[in-house]
């Protein structure tokens, strides 16, 4: 097994590790109410946009030196996908900060 196979499993553990982690803390922050599962929530997003950033640089690594590729961009095949999914993270955090700030407020009044 090569450097980047060895990587490229290392990342996949990982995410299942820490998947398996935040499966057991959400199911715990389900019993501290809604606040607690939506930080939760983001903070398993942020951990997996986290993750996905470093599989973007593993991948662009491999694209332009083991592959010789000359450049890399958005739009290229394999990163597109890693790009697309940290995009959607994003938004999707975004809406659960949002829903915790109104529930936040909610509470305050």
């Amino acid at each position: 097994m090569d450097f980047w196979d060895r990587v490229k499993t290392t990342i996949d553990k990982s995410f299942d590790s820490s998947k398996e982690w935040f499966d057991k803390a959400k199911g715990t922050a389900h019993e501290l109410g809604e606040r607690g599962v939506l930080r939760v929530e983001i903070m398993q997003l942020e951990s997996r946009a986290e993750k996905l950033t470093a599989k973007l640089g593993a991948l662009t690594y491999e694209l332009l030196v083991k592959k010789g590729q000359g450049h890399v961009g958005a739009k290229t095949e394999g990163l597109k996908e890693v790009i697309e999914e940290i995009g959607s993270i994003e938004t999707r955090i975004s809406h659960k900060e949002a829903a915790l700030e109104a529930l936040k407020r909610k509470e305050e009044s």
